[in-house]
């Protein structure tokens, strides 16, 4: 797996976690959190990510909380950004993308499509990140 790009998935409802983990673990090393919180936790303590793929509506820090958050750190920056949401309106996807997310899906969506934009995203983006060193985490 050293090789492979490495997917956060950040995502509230266990259903659609199951079916992106099932979707893309054969490609790629999935990690999937439940909220915002456990996600910047998880960033926060130096694990490595190539992109990142979450709601926007989850409990206690938002989709784009999360987005505006990641964008704000030094080392979280380049981090592609996809989201997953039900909201259609153009209003929230516009303001995803000023706020930093690369792309918007609306829910209910083709996991294989997700898969497919994962990989054209990464493909422009080079090589996945190295892993920090052993005790050697990145400060944010």
């Amino acid at each position: 797996m050293e090789n492979q790009y490495h997917v956060l998935v950040v995502e509230d409802d266990t259903y659609i976690r199951k079916v992106l983990r099932h979707t893309l673990k054969a490609e790629f090393e999935v990690t999937t959190l439940n909220n915002g919180i456990e996600a910047m936790d998880w960033l926060e303590a130096g694990n490595p990510v190539d992109i990142i793929i979450t709601d926007l509506q989850m409990p206690y820090l938002s989709g784009q909380d999360l987005i505006r958050t990641i964008r704000a750190s030094s080392l979280l920056t380049q981090v592609p950004i996809i989201v997953l949401s039900t909201f259609t309106d153009s209003a929230t996807k516009i303001a995803c993308l000023e706020q930093g997310a690369d792309d918007y899906m609306i829910k209910p969506f083709n996991p294989l499509e997700v898969k497919a934009k994962i990989n054209a995203i990464l493909r422009r983006r080079g090589s996945p990140q190295p892993t920090p060193a052993p005790g050697n985490k990145p400060t944010y």
